[in-house]
């Protein structure tokens, strides 16, 4: 494990008021690149202005990237927590085809400096309110557990922590030598990772998350309380499992990297035609089925600035001027910005002609 400085929480309150969180957007410099994994690299930042960096642990930031030319945004969970708050990491894992993760593995070095916006997400770990919480990590879902984690061990937590971490390998265990350190040196914490293929080299558990797993690595799930991230379909099997299980839904929190929205997908054909008219650029585009009012701005070089893409960040709220849209809100308006005409772009698409103040 990296040598860090550890902070109190009285320690903590007082840097809130030299926070780095109240900008919209601020410069970071890269000052190490870390490979975890044949595809995870984290990279490790630190105050472009000598500012400590504030935030939850389990919240995310919104990288404000210009590749080829094009201003580019993503969300990615900080790895790092907020008890070591001299260095932001976020921990990346290269997406086939993905141009921002592919981007950051092949480009970014230590020196390099990139402009950052948040903390954002309601994901959190303050305020926990069990003495046994489950954490249940898929993939790179483990980033923002891992952030709480380390909270809790840096802290010195006398909390019965159990983690379950799913990946599809052994080579794609992410973090998995600190946390068998983490698990030999805290009593408190166990950890159990499971692989979803056999491999001769493996001698830990096999498959894929269901209740009946669950139940047999957890035997007092109905006991905890439950912080999860991953992707869609590790997200998916969870829920089901822990449903299964009998798990309160009161007691489960979740992060859900590359969630759909709703269920609504390109392919499904609009009863209207849709169009939509950006006032300002003075251009008009036709919708396709499915089309989000983000991807119709891209479709038309309009630039969005936006983040999570699943309608929970805000960070592409827009003006709309006129017309109608269905909108998967997943907490990123408020009701009085909803009142006032605001919308979503990566989950609002056109019901017909839509005027936006772009």
């Amino acid at each position: 494990m990296n040598a860090h400085t550890s902070f109190s929480a009285s320690d903590f309150a007082t840097m809130r008021q030299r926070q780095w969180a109240d900008a919209s957007s601020q410069a970071i410099l890269c000052r190490r690149v870390i490979d975890e994994t044949h595809d995870v690299k984290t990279f490790v930042f630190t105050s472009a202005s000598d500012h400590m960096f504030c935030f939850n642990a389990g919240q995310y930031v919104v990288l404000h990237l210009t590749i080829g030319g094009v201003a580019v945004t993503r969300s990615y969970s900080v790895s790092s927590p907020p008890t070591r708050p001299l260095d932001l990491h976020i921990t990346v894992k290269r997406t086939p085809g993905g141009l921002v993760s592919n981007w950051l593995h092949e480009n970014l070095r230590a020196g390099d400096e990139v402009n950052v916006e948040g903390p954002l997400g309601s994901f959190k770990l303050d305020g926990l309110n069990s003495d046994k919480p489950l954490f249940l990590a898929g993939g790179s879902g483990i980033t923002p557990l891992m952030s709480m984690l380390r909270t809790l061990t840096d802290r010195a937590s006398d909390l019965d922590l159990r983690l379950i971490y799913s990946a599809r390998s052994p080579r794609d265990l992410i973090f998995r030598l600190e946390l068998d350190a983490l698990a030999a040196r805290f009593r408190n914490l166990r950890v159990t990772c499971v692989c979803s293929r056999a491999d001769p080299s493996w001698a830990g558990p096999t498959g894929r998350i269901d209740g009946p797993m669950l139940r047999r690595l957890v035997p007092d799930l109905g006991e905890r309380t439950v912080y999860a991230c991953g992707p869609e379909q590790y997200m998916n099997a969870l829920r089901d499992g822990l449903g299964q299980a009998g798990v309160d839904p009161r007691g489960y929190h979740e992060e859900s990297f590359g969630r759909s929205l709703g269920g609504v997908t390109a392919d499904v054909a609009s009863a209207v035609s849709s169009s939509v008219h950006f006032a300002r650029s003075r251009l008009d585009h036709r919708c396709a089925p499915g089309e989000t009012l983000l991807q119709a701005a891209r479709n038309c070089g309009v630039y969005v600035p936006s983040g999570c893409q699943q309608g929970i960040c805000g960070t592409c709220r827009i003006a709309k001027l006129s017309g109608e849209v269905t909108m998967q809100d997943l907490g990123g308006l408020t009701s009085e910005e909803i009142s006032a005409g605001l919308v979503l772009a990566c989950c609002s698409r056109a019901k017909g002609p839509v005027t936006l103040d772009l």
